[in-house]
């Protein structure tokens, strides 16, 4: 055949030069990542509570990092040792210390834990980034005492640490595993090193990239997890599709760089095809316009362009360079049983409904029959999801290992003193006057307190200080210092804080749902001129899952319109199309209710708001590359003149061993993460190797060719006869 036009691959040594430059500088940039990451972004900025708790640092003073120190021990804490906490808090840069001697219910009853609360200003990248040393202070202290730094700054830094560990181990795990299945799969030490060069390329440079996006904005320590998950997943995959049709060219005596043309133009199209939808599917999840879902976006985006980019520049020089040396080392495994080519078959089976081995094709009624029975199993499979309870722990320390000082501190704390103090919910009222304010705020206080699931409020109103002289008080100079944290003249008038805590915990679900009422309800039982908001930890994880909850419409119609388009393209057909969108709903659908059924099974902690919007978004991409490649080698093998019935059996024999071997790279890769500490990323992990076991085994194995045969070659649309030239191989067969 007639070389195309590729100036890349008439250079290929330059082109790997130029390879080896980026990778090195990338990779010192990559090193820097870590310090240059953020923990937490599970809050929506623009949402009522982190609004209103900017008014309340800015009107009340507040500090806008709180770090909480727990002192437990065998004995009652010292008052050296409270001392010793604050000397050490203040020397860090606090500016303002809480100890149980201004608050006495910052102690337990029998005095062995107390609580000491410290307001940091600033930066909160900053203030997290201050845990280590003063973990390593409060570890010190004398007298048998056990300290513990936790609160949101240390749980967010606690958090990035963890997440970094938990990709540096998957990757330790992974690309051993991954040399296994490599060289299984190639029978060939130089064929399975190239896709795992291409795929520490990958890593290095979106790693890379990475830190320059984090010294200009947030970037969630999530970032570096979904480049490891989804970089190393792609990039092998696609690598692999490559280079086993650039082998198998050379088997059919093609020259090495046809061999490279006829690979790129089969299975590199198909692969671009692929890693557009990942990074599409994946471009929805910019939508709630929250940090968390943002940096996941980018990390899968950003790896996703940088593995086509070197699939299609990088990994064709090295086959060109390599050739035929890409057998070398060989690996002595059993021979496989010797196939007889699909197209030499397809010419002889057109007027059959038999396959390779002579077996008749399923008859339509039959095919029927089982891709209904495979869907309605999916469908039950899914059930589990119709169930499922979303909220992301936004008070609370789960999402931290067990053994984890921030979260052993948060348990502590809970447990023998009760944390519900260190996230109240924080209710503002303003009012035209300071009379009408008084009122509103003794009016609330009493509803609240009769509230079944209030445990406590604390209000100007609450503080022993009659009603008829608060005003007045308030406005002078003789007032409490207490009632100056509850009572402020703010930016935009007079308002009052209600400190409120609940029976069940912060990140309950009751607390959620008064928070809920407090918003709905409470406005209507006071003053005309009164406006109500509320903030704190419950009420940020609260407008985070509804930021959540109200993009998934909008998250849907693009994934879907985004993804039909490119099929739309990529197979000229529109029931291919619509049928592909449904297998990944099925998938999706079917791998969340899995999940969620394991999850009520293992935990009594309901699944993070994260893990099935970010599931459904990267498996809409995934899958792609599976439906692409299967369909193409079916509608080659149709369009040669085989039977409907033979092409899809031939085509889907054909493309097994290469879809189930990328499905087992993608599974292993996944389940790599179930080994994380961060329960996130355990989710993500299981959810995605759930999901591509399902749709390689059940979707592309029985549902996909069950429902071709159903529908018969007016699948193809305006396609069902065209005959277009096809190059040609020594034995006549076409991969893609």
């Amino acid at each position: 055949m007639s070389r195309p036009n590729h100036p890349l691959r008439r250079a290929p040594r330059l082109v790997l030069t130029a390879w080896v430059i980026l990778v090195a500088v990338a990779a010192a940039l990559a090193l820097q990542l870590d310090g240059a990451l953020s923990g937490g972004g599970f809050t929506a900025p623009r949402a009522e509570a982190l609004v209103t708790q900017a008014g309340i640092e800015r009107d009340f003073g507040d500090a806008p990092n709180q770090v909480v120190v727990v002192l437990d021990g065998d004995d009652a804490i010292s008052p050296a040792a409270i001392d010793e906490t604050t000397a050490l808090l203040t020397e860090h840069g606090a500016v303002s210390v809480t100890t149980p001697g201004q608050r006495p219910d910052y102690a337990s009853a029998d005095g062995r834990t107390v609580v000491i609360t410290a307001g940091f200003d600033g930066d909160n990248t900053v203030a997290q980034n201050l845990t280590p040393d003063l973990q390593e202070g409060v570890s010190d202290l004398a007298g048998g005492v056990d300290g513990y730094v936790t609160g949101q700054p240390a749980l967010d830094y606690q958090l990035n640490a963890h997440s970094k560990e938990d990709a540096l181990r998957a990757e330790l795990i992974v690309f051993p595993v991954l040399i296994v299945v490599l060289l299984i799969v190639f029978r060939s030490v130089a064929a399975a090193v190239v896709p795992l060069l291409i795929a520490g390329s990958s890593l290095a440079i979106a790693l890379g990239v990475g830190y320059l996006i984090a010294r200009e904005t947030d970037v969630s320590n999530l970032y570096s997890n979904i480049v490891s998950m989804i970089g190393l997943a792609v990039s092998v995959d696609y690598s692999l599709f490559i280079v086993k049709r650039f082998r198998e060219e050379l088997s059919h005596s093609r020259s090495v760089r046809d061999a490279v043309d006829v690979a790129m133009a089969r299975a590199g199209h198909s692969v671009l095809f692929s890693g557009a939808a990942v990074i599409v599917a994946l471009a929805a999840l910019l939508v709630p316009r929250v940090m968390a879902f943002t940096s996941i976006a980018l990390g899968g985006m950003i790896v996703t362009a940088v593995a086509l980019v070197l699939t299609h520049t990088v990994l064709p020089s090295l086959l060109i360079l390599l050739g035929r040396r890409i057998d070398w080392g060989r690996v002595p495994l059993p021979s496989r049983r010797p196939r007889r080519a699909s197209g030499s078959t397809a010419a002889g089976s057109t007027s059959t409904g038999t396959g390779l081995r002579g077996r008749p094709s399923p008859t339509r009624a039959m095919s029927a029959v089982v891709a209904l029975v495979g869907v309605v199993g999916l469908l039950a499979v899914s059930s589990p999801a119709l169930g499922l309870s979303l909220q992301s722990p936004v008070a609370s320390a789960t999402v931290l290992p067990e053994d984890d000082p921030a979260r052993i501190g948060l348990d502590v704390a809970a447990a023998r003193i009760g944390v519900d103090d260190l996230f109240p919910l924080q209710v503002v009222i303003g009012a035209d006057d300071a009379s009408e304010l008084v009122d509103d705020v003794a009016k609330a206080s009493r509803l609240l307190q009769e509230h079944a699931d209030v445990a406590s409020v604390t209000s100007v109103t609450t503080s022993g200080i009659d009603p008829a002289l608060l005003p007045a008080l308030l406005a002078s100079d003789e007032a409490p210092a207490e009632l100056g944290a509850l009572w402020a003249e703010g930016s935009a008038g007079t308002v009052a804080r209600l400190l409120v805590t609940t029976d069940d915990g912060p990140d309950s679900v009751e607390a959620h749902d008064l928070v809920r009422e407090i918003r709905d309800e409470l406005p209507d039982e006071l003053g005309s001129s009164s406006t109500v908001a509320v903030a704190g930890a419950t009420a940020q994880g609260l407008d985070f899952d509804e930021t959540l909850v109200d993009s998934l419409p909008t998250i849907a119609v693009l994934v879907f319109v985004a993804t039909f388009l490119l099929l739309i393209v990529a197979f000229r057909s529109v029931t291919l199309s619509l049928l592909a969108l449904a297998f990944n709903a099925l998938v999706v659908g079917a791998s969340l209710g899995a999940l969620t059924l394991v999850q009520s099974l293992t935990s009594d902690v309901p699944l993070n708001s994260v893990t099935p919007v970010l599931l459904f978004a990267v498996m809409f991409g995934l899958s792609m590359d599976y439906m692409v490649i299967i369909i193409a080698r079916i509608a080659e093998t149709y369009e040669r003149g085989a039977v409907f019935g033979s092409a899809v059996t031939d085509g889907l024999r054909a493309t097994r061993p290469m879809i189930n071997s990328a499905a087992l790279i993608m599974i292993v890769v996944f389940l790599a993460f179930m080994t994380g500490q961060i329960s996130i990323v355990r989710e993500i992990g299981l959810g995605l190797a759930i999901a591509v076991a399902l749709d390689a085994v059940v979707i592309r194995t029985i549902v996909l060719p069950s429902v071709l045969r159903a529908i018969g070659p007016g699948v193809f649309g305006a396609r069902s006869r065209r005959r277009r030239p096809q190059p040609q191989t020594a034995g006549g067969n076409l991969v893609s």
